[in-house]
């Protein structure tokens, strides 16, 4: 907000609601009306199971904001957004959101900077998405999180357990480990407790579009079978 003039500055701290939400609490319903544009504070929120993903993004870090893409369309909720753990989150009316999008070009820069990025990023999914290993899934997971206009207030530094990554990825903790060890054995990241620190953002962006190799005895497996299946 902090190209925003001194009205809209006025405009927002009237309007924004700033709630403390306990882990496991539900922030935002499916198929509930979207009423606000939502950012993260402090915390963790995931994006759980609905119709559709929200332009990629299975979880919103401190300085992200999301649901301007249904309101928009003046969509209800595609999914539930929960909690990971106690967080900090604005909520702010979509009367605000829609007010600060016609009169400030600020804003307007703001939030187009946000949607070219997401969208990046679904390319990249895409683009990958020759299945993925969970070493990439990892990978392109910790990419989103650590973004600097998707996340601008995590920097390098990311608080997360291995819990709470394990369920964004829809993984398992010991497979997330695994990747998480790969990572830091490949000088991509650095693990602390309680967190993860980014150390070669461009090795793990390189890491995460990589096809993963499966070993060659479950190619050769594939390719009797797939003989046996035309001979027959």
């Amino acid at each position: 907000m902090s190209g925003l003039d001194d009205s809209a500055l006025q405009r927002v701290r009237q309007d924004l609601e700033v709630r403390t939400f306990e882990a496991g609490s539900v922030v935002c319903r499916h198929q509930e009306p979207t009423r606000h544009w939502v950012g993260v504070f402090s915390g963790l929120l995931l994006a759980g199971e609905g119709e559709r993903p929200l332009l990629g993004m299975s979880a919103v870090a401190p300085g992200g904001w999301l649901g301007e893409d249904t309101m928009a369309g003046h969509e209800p909720w595609p999914m539930d957004l929960i909690a990971l753990r106690r967080s900090h989150v604005g909520l702010l009316p979509a009367e605000t959101y829609f007010w600060l999008r016609e009169r400030s070009l600020a804003f307007n820069h703001v939030l187009l900077a946000r949607l070219e990025q997401r969208m990046r990023h679904c390319k990249r999914q895409a683009q990958s998405a020759r299945p993925s290993g969970a070493d990439e899934r990892v990978a392109q997971t910790l990419l989103g999180l650590f973004d600097p206009v998707l996340h601008p207030a995590v920097g390098q530094s990311l608080r997360i357990t291995q819990e709470e990554l394990a369920e964004i990825c829809r993984l398992s903790r010991q497979r997330v480990n695994q990747a998480l060890q790969r990572l830091s054995g490949d000088a991509l990241l650095r693990l602390r407790y309680g967190g993860i620190e980014l150390a070669n953002a461009q090795g793990l962006r390189e890491f995460a579009a990589q096809t993963p190799q499966l070993p060659q005895g479950s190619l050769d497996g594939a390719e009797t079978r797939l003989a046996d299946v035309s001979a027959a």
